[in-house]
């Protein structure tokens, strides 16, 4: 496999193509990936109103409603109102606040 690459040297724009061996050494060079590193594909552990509203298939004004009547608490993080997964999952559970 054959890599081309535009970079400066001395504010000169210069094409360099690397190879198999350089890629290598490249990615020898690179630091293993560690376990603090977040997967893509995982949960957040907040949601927004309007994810609250579609994890329950309900509407806006229903979270509303529950935040309203403290039946799930907020979490403030500016203008924003969040939700944790958790509590959220409790009260579908039947556990509640």
């Amino acid at each position: 496999m054959t890599v081309r690459v535009a970079v400066q040297v001395n504010g000169v724009p210069v094409e360099v193509e690397l190879g198999d061996d350089a890629l290598a050494q490249i990615a020898a060079a690179l630091p293993a990936p560690t376990a603090t590193h977040v997967a893509v594909n995982e949960p957040s552990k907040y949601l927004s109103i309007k994810e609250a509203a579609e994890l329950l298939r309900t509407n806006r004004e229903r979270i509303d409603d529950l935040l309203y009547r403290r039946k799930l608490g907020r979490v403030k993080e500016g203008a924003r109102t969040l939700i944790e997964r958790a509590e959220l999952e409790r009260y579908l559970n039947g556990g509640g606040r």
